[in-house]
């Protein structure tokens, strides 16, 4: 599957990969957004799961718990990768990472205001894009 980032995105994957105490961690997330681009929709489980508190077809990877992905991520920080799926008028689906963050003090109050800068994320990029269009749970474009 095709993945692209959300230039804010892109910059806070940056600030983690130049964080010496962070490299470990910085390679856990590459392995999550490599095994998104080689399962697509089929990666699924502790890996990645659906975001439900929201009507896009929005999804988290997950740095923890420990996976097949990332199998030593046994402590903080608690990463998630929020990732929405977009459809050109073509019938391409890609999929583009958001909004990264640390949940680890929040737990899962993390996820109601990253969930709606995730979905702000992807209608920017989709503007960016001409004919991507976001996929909402149902199945269907915006």
């Amino acid at each position: 599957m095709e993945v692209r980032q959300h230039p804010l995105f892109a910059d806070w994957l940056r600030s983690l990969a130049g964080t010496a105490q962070l490299h470990e961690v910085f390679g856990e997330v590459m392995a999550l957004i490599n095994a998104l681009e080689n399962c697509g929709r089929e990666l699924e489980g502790d890996e990645s799961h659906p975001v439900s508190s929201t009507h896009y077809d929005l999804h988290a990877l997950r740095r923890n718990p420990p996976t097949q992905t990332t199998p030593y991520a046994d402590g903080p920080p608690v990463l998630r990768l929020l990732y929405g799926y977009v459809r050109h008028h073509t019938g391409h689906e890609i999929a583009v990472l958001a909004k990264g963050g640390d949940k680890t003090l929040l737990g899962n109050d993390w996820y109601p205001a990253n969930i709606t800068q995730a979905e702000v994320r992807i209608d920017q990029w989709c503007q960016q894009h001409p004919g991507y269009k976001p996929i909402h749970k149902s199945g269907g474009p915006k």
